[in-house]
């Protein structure tokens, strides 16, 4: 079986001046011509006046050194918000019980008198039921639950979803701010190394008739018609 085979690299060569100096020549390994413009790009960021950048913004500036006028970072995806949560509505009144007291209300005879003659004998104790009837007596029935008010609840939700509306808000604005920062800076990175550098030679070395062959640069813009926006979208919480 044949081995899958990884392709041949190039070697690039770019003369160039920087601040009206001299010129200095520069060779890269690439496969080809738009990642050695990508590789020399990389090369030149030291010579720029905005230094410790993250590793995110120098991917962004080589895209768009080497691809100008193309997309180099995408737009941040916004987080999505909670909808809001109605105006509570007040709950409909009940309708009172209709009907005349005597079906709602049951009879309740009353108790035949005690006998004075029957009275407990000394020394006699009473039953365990007896004293159970008397400390159920005492004690009434037991109060009924009670209902937490709709009002409550509803503003309880509400102050719930308006707390997670205002963090999605502040975090759609963390990445706006970081997305148009990280531009910013990659735009002046881009302008100012294009108004310090003059590329006088971009040359390809032709392995077969072992000569340099020269590379049009800048490129036509069907060359750079490249996606880079994968490698550089922005991601953040």
């Amino acid at each position: 079986m044949s081995k899958h085979r990884e392709p041949d690299l190039v070697q690039f060569r770019i003369e160039y001046v920087l601040d009206d100096d001299v010129s200095v020549e520069k060779f890269f390994m690439a496969l080809n011509e738009r990642d050695a413009i990508k590789m020399f790009a990389h090369s030149c960021q030291k010579f720029l006046s905005q230094q410790g950048v993250s590793e995110k913004a120098t991917d962004c500036f080589v895209n768009a050194f080497a691809n100008p006028g193309k997309l180099f970072l995408n737009e941040p995806e916004m987080l999505p918000l909670p909808e809001e949560i109605q105006k509570c509505e007040p709950p409909e009144e009940e309708a009172e019980p209709t009907g005349t007291l005597d079906t709602q209300e049951e009879t309740v005879e009353p108790s035949p008198p005690a006998d004075p003659f029957l009275q407990q004998e000394e020394g006699e104790k009473s039953t365990p039921f007896a004293q159970n009837t008397e400390r159920e007596n005492i004690f009434g029935s037991p109060s009924k639950e009670q209902k937490e008010d709709p009002a409550i609840e509803h503003a309880r939700k509400k102050a719930e979803n308006d707390m997670k509306i205002q963090e999605a808000n502040q975090k759609n604005d963390r990445r706006k701010s970081e997305y148009e920062q990280l531009s910013s800076l990659v735009l002046q990175q881009v302008d100012e190394l294009n108004d310090r550098l003059s590329i006088i030679h971009f040359e390809e070395h032709n392995r077969w008739t072992d000569k340099w062959d020269p590379i049009p640069y800048p490129f036509k813009e069907e060359e750079t018609e490249v996606s880079v926006s994968k490698e550089t979208t922005l991601t953040t919480e």
